[in-house]
């Protein structure tokens, strides 16, 4: 049986929109969806919540113990998602020596739309494999990268992307994804050395539709979202 360690972070220095760790779907809290659908998974062993905010704390404190203030290193606009769940790996290990933790998994208050489903099944997928050290959730883009543009100082245009062949229509393009922010689920061993951002060699993708890869960073997000919610799409 696999040690997996949930780590749920959610810092205060929102810029996009103010607070918005504490917004409501349907009369619940996005920290308090998160924690409750993390609790339903079968193969989460811990959840550590993190967060440097004393409202975001005091609200996950409804539905979990907070073991810990995350430190203010760990909360700057620089500091990566990694280096949260690093932080929070080795607390656990300091604290809990004789639980040796397996895999890591980043699961972000902001991506409502996630089932404890989509937890386990993306850790099978993991847990099973032998050559992968990570999967993320994924889904598709809404538009295609290969008629992307990108704009010098004299605003002459230039494609983004310089492929030798040229995509006509929609058709004719190859399906492309982007991480949806909804899971990264890493070995922990492998998280320990991390450089960069994933996806690295090794890393597996976890498929999730459009209509529930909402990650809620600006306002019009979250009025999709509770749109979606009402309406019951």
């Amino acid at each position: 049986m696999h040690n997996i360690l949930a780590v749920i972070p959610a810092r205060g220095g929102s810029k996009g929109i103010l607070n918005k760790n504490l917004l409501k779907l349907n009369n619940k809290s996005l920290i308090e969806i998160t924690i409750k659908e993390a609790k339903k998974s079968k193969h989460i062993s811990h959840i550590i919540f993190s967060s440097d905010d004393k409202k975001i704390i005091n609200e996950a404190k409804r539905f979990v113990k907070v073991k810990f203030v995350r430190p203010k290193k760990y909360a700057s606009d620089t500091a990566s998602s990694y280096d949260v769940a690093r932080h929070a790996l080795g607390w656990f290990e300091k604290n809990n020596k004789s639980k040796k933790v397996d895999i890591v998994v980043i699961l972000s208050p902001t991506t409502p739309f996630r089932k404890a489903n989509d937890i386990d099944n993306a850790l099978e997928k993991l847990i099973i494999s032998k050559k992968a050290n990570s999967i993320i959730g994924i889904t598709e883009v809404e538009y295609p990268p290969f008629w992307m543009l990108k704009k010098d100082k004299n605003s002459k245009l230039s494609w983004l992307i310089k492929e030798k062949k040229k995509f006509n229509t929609r058709q004719e393009y190859p399906t492309i994804y982007q991480p949806n922010g909804m899971i990264y689920a890493i070995r922990a061993n492998f998280l320990k050395k991390l450089k960069g951002i994933l996806p690295q060699s090794g890393t597996l993708g976890h498929y999730v539709d459009e209509d529930r890869s909402i990650n809620i960073d600006k306002l019009s997000q979250y009025e999709y979202a509770k749109f979606k919610i009402k309406s019951k799409i």
